[in-house]
């Protein structure tokens, strides 16, 4: 059975997307996005029907958002509650690629460019 790419996804489906999968056991790591959802107002899915969760893929963005500002950037759990509360949507989306970019990096690079245009 396909799916439409709009459609909701489940919590396996959306561990997949986010690379949530011990590497060892090859088991879905479905209770980190529970996890999420109770510390981040940010990372609630969209459905709930019959005990299940469904996330839109606005959902699936904040919980990337969240897995790379976590695991990439190194950022405490308190250090990701303040940048999402501050930022709104807390992210851009760089159209062309489909990455996530943080907007703390985006703020830097704009600084240095303009420091670059002073020098020359």
């Amino acid at each position: 059975m396909n799916k439409k790419k709009t459609a909701f996804k489940t919590v396996g489906e959306v561990c997949q997307i986010l690379g949530l999968v011990d590497n060892i056991t090859g088991r879905k790591k479905t209770y980190l996005l529970r996890f999420w959802e109770k510390k981040f107002k940010q990372a609630k899915c969209s459905v709930v029907h019959n005990g299940r969760r469904y996330y839109s893929d606005d959902d699936i963005k904040v919980l990337h958002t969240i897995k790379t500002l976590l695991n990439d950037e190194g950022l405490t759990l308190n250090k990701v509650k303040r940048v999402l509360n501050k930022k709104k949507l807390k992210t851009e989306v760089d159209s062309k690629d489909d990455k996530y970019i943080n907007q703390e990096r985006v703020e830097k690079i704009k600084k240095i460019i303009n420091e670059i245009k002073n020098i020359i």
